[in-house]
């Protein structure tokens, strides 16, 4: 089985998340490719595909959300998990 993790970061969290995702699925036995959204140039051919995006103001950035639409075809009819990583608020949570 061959996955694509693909994200967008801007700060470098989601592509952390986006990578540990990618060894968690080869440790697994899967083939699995890790790149930035806005650096695939063909999605065709996978099994499946992880899809991760920084969310800025309840939004995905421009290349996680451009990614998606110019790769409509190939993702139908695929498995396709998403995941988005922001900020988790203002409040301090007590241990």
């Amino acid at each position: 089985m061959r996955v694509l993790v693909a994200y967008a970061s801007r700060h470098g969290a989601t592509q952390g998340i986006a990578e540990r995702i990618g060894e968690t699925l080869r440790a697994a036995g899967v083939e699995a490719e890790v790149q930035p959204a806005a650096s695939v140039k063909r999605a065709a051919g996978y099994d499946a595909y992880v899809i991760g995006s920084a969310a800025y103001m309840f939004h995905w950035l421009k290349d996680a959300v451009g990614f998606v639409r110019r790769n409509r075809a190939a993702l139908a009819g695929k498995p396709v998990w998403l995941f988005s990583s922001g900020p988790l608020g203002t409040e301090v949570l007590n241990a």
